[in-house]
């Protein structure tokens, strides 16, 4: 079968299965699904006999396509993907959560459904901080974020949780780190997904949201067993017992950040399953990028 070449403004490139079953994943299509119909695409391009076809061209056969074999709410949703490219303003997904919700696999999930390069964890930020910054100095930053109360002394605490503000005086220390991520991803027009414990609601300054499409979450798992669970699925190099001892402190975490979520009116997502919660968290993002995007002509 000839290739068919797809024609931009001024390039043309050929129709590729893999970057069309990833167009069609952003709709909410399993990734096995959508390359099926990316096949049935690559069929239907070599019977029009024609080697070439535009972009736009090229879309509208796959929505014709996802009309015939999905419902119409795939096909609403892949069109409202297709509209991301027209945004003025770059797609920013932050996802918050406690140690253990599965914050981190649903994040990389989601950056691959939606052909997101740059995913970017808060940990990593206080990573960066730690090593400028002695612990005598910014003492918050040398511990996990359910260990932090420890760097405060009891006269500090004025009667808080040690453990709450703790971790709230960690993350207001890697709060400037994060939004200089988000301010250099918007000044380049590049679409990102951050995620950590420490985007708290409300943390992230509205001029900076008001500069991008922001779309935050906060992952959660309701159930304490699953919760403890997901711990003995990590790896060596994070072993469960460190957390599982502290998993009090870990589900203090959760509350406060589902109250603080419940407070700016943020989502929270319950990761009890994955592809449920991917589907979830998928819905938030297109629903942005619709509401976000120049409408279609009729």
């Amino acid at each position: 079968m000839a290739e068919t070449i797809v024609t931009g403004r001024r390039h043309g490139l050929p129709y590729s299965k893999g970057l069309m079953a990833q167009s069609l994943s952003a709709s909410g299509l399993a990734p096995g699904r959508a390359y099926e119909l990316a096949q049935v695409i690559e069929l239907r391009l070599g019977q029009r006999g024609a080697t070439t076809i535009e972009v736009q061209r090229l879309r509208e056969l796959a929505a014709a396509v996802l009309a015939e074999h999905e419902d119409e709410g795939a096909v609403r949703r892949f069109l409202d993907w297709q509209r991301v490219d027209r945004l003025e303003r770059p797609l920013v997904v932050l996802l918050a959560g406690a140690p253990g919700v599965g914050k981190s696999t649903l994040a990389t999930m989601l950056a691959h459904r939606l052909g997101v390069t740059r995913v970017i964890a808060t940990d990593a930020v206080r990573q960066v901080i730690r090593a400028f910054f002695s612990a005598e100095f910014m003492p918050a930053v040398h511990f996990s974020s359910f260990e932090a109360g420890g760097t405060l002394d009891a006269h500090a605490l004025g009667g808080a949780d040690p453990d709450i503000a703790g971790f709230i005086r960690q993350a207001e220390s890697v709060r400037t780190g994060v939004e200089a991520i988000v301010d250099r991803a918007i000044k380049e027009q590049q679409p990102l997904v951050l995620e950590g414990v420490h985007l708290i609601p409300g943390s992230i300054r509205e001029e900076l949201r008001a500069r991008c499409i922001p779309v935050h979450a906060v992952v959660t798992v309701s159930d304490e067993e699953l919760h403890r669970g997901h711990f003995s699925l990590r790896g060596a190099e994070r072993p469960a017992a460190r957390y599982l001892d502290r998993f009090e402190q870990i589900r203090k975490l959760q509350a406060h950040l589902v109250l603080r979520a419940e407070e700016a009116g943020v989502p929270v997502v319950d990761n009890v399953n994955l592809d449920r919660a991917l589907s979830q968290t998928m819905a938030l993002v297109l629903d942005a990028v619709a509401a976000a995007a120049p409408a279609d002509p009729v």
